[in-house]
């Protein structure tokens, strides 16, 4: 992975995700069912992911693999989105904390986590190397397969992948929920 297509997808990924939140209504964004997030929480859930990545990737480690991807960006799209078919429970660390009260604030966030892993890999903060970093639940991971974790997981950016079909799954859940509601009456 070389710099302009991790920044090109990290891009798309930020792209995506801002669009996605403010496709959504001020109804929207609270609405929750059944104890799960609702999307603000889910939104802020993103910005804890991604921070927590940041100081992970930034860290020294003398751990290396033989090539800069370990696992690879068509295994991760495969596990955390395509085959996903049990929801983990996030880590108490990235559960929301009610920080997040507007898409505004989410975007103002989001954008400087963003902004801030694109400067850390320009200025050599962060190398895109054969470095390998622990993910809690995938194991040892490249620069470049975390890189993809945020386009194919939780970052999905919601991060773009995995969140963002949550979001979507969430708004087509209170579509379906308001068209019932109108339709009974």
């Amino acid at each position: 992975m070389n710099i302009q297509h991790s920044f090109a997808a990290l891009d798309n990924n930020t792209n995506e995700a801002l669009r996605l939140a403010k496709s959504f209504t001020t109804t929207q964004l609270s609405y929750s069912e059944n104890e799960r997030w609702n999307v603000l929480q889910i939104l802020e859930h993103i910005c804890l992911t991604d921070k927590i990545i940041i100081s992970i990737i930034i860290g020294p480690t003398e751990k290396c693999h033989t090539n800069n991807e370990f696992i690879g960006n068509e295994k991760l799209k495969l596990c955390l989105v395509e085959k996903q078919t049990t929801k983990v429970k996030a880590p108490v660390i990235l559960e929301p904390k009610g920080y997040l009260n507007d898409v505004s604030t989410f975007e103002k966030v989001f954008l400087a986590q963003r902004n801030l892993l694109k400067q850390q890999i320009e200025t050599g903060e962060i190398a895109i190397d054969n470095r390998l970093r622990k993910h809690p639940m995938l194991g040892e991971m490249t620069i470049s397969d975390w890189l993809y974790f945020f386009d194919s997981s939780h970052s999905k950016a919601f991060a773009a992948g995995n969140r963002i079909n949550q979001l979507k799954m969430e708004r087509f859940s209170e579509s379906i929920f308001i068209f019932e509601i109108r339709n009974a009456t």
